[in-house]
């Protein structure tokens, strides 16, 4: 593979991993917890702010920006380390990737699942003249849970790979 694939495959790996551990952190760490704590406070707050936000779209994107990412770091790892061993960085390098790949997997089939049925709660919620049920407040509180901490394991476990992936570039 030439040069020039090979630098264009690093910026998308590293651009599109950047904004996924970003997303994941601020999300997992700041975002969510907030909204989780004002749930009890003012309902209708979270309702809005999940029907207005495109909350289930952010997460549906971060996870094809990890997909992304991922694709581009498991080519370049075929390109560059592929048949060296598992030896010296080949080693960190899998071994992040490996973890990159559990999380998108993690993603796709918790998170954006969790995020669209979410969203569509909160846009029937929205659209309803009486009060939340006890069954819709209790499964709106439960995808949130989901959600947060499925973000929050992801983003522990992206900060793991970005390490390994830091180590991997300097052994």
């Amino acid at each position: 593979m030439s040069v020039p694939v090979i630098a264009l495959l690093r910026v998308i790996h590293i651009a599109f991993g950047a904004f996924w551990l970003g997303g994941a952190v601020t999300l997992g760490f700041f975002v969510l917890p907030m909204v989780k704590v004002s749930s009890p406070i003012d309902g209708q707050f979270v309702t809005q702010l999940i029907a207005r936000t495109r909350l289930p779209t952010l997460l549906t994107v971060m996870t094809i920006a990890g997909a992304i990412a991922t694709l581009a770091g498991v080519t370049l790892y075929t390109v560059i380390w592929a048949g060296t061993g598992f030896s010296g960085p080949a080693r960190w390098y899998a071994i992040g990737g490996h973890i990159a790949i559990v999380v998108v997997i993690l993603a796709g089939a918790v998170v954006v699942p969790a995020a669209h049925k979410l969203g569509g709660i909160s846009r029937t919620l929205a659209g309803q003249e009486y009060p939340p049920t006890a069954r819709q407040n209790a499964e709106r509180k439960r995808l949130m849970n989901r959600i947060t901490w499925a973000t929050q394991l992801s983003a522990v476990l992206l900060i793991i790979t970005v390490a390994l992936m830091a180590i991997g570039r300097y052994v």
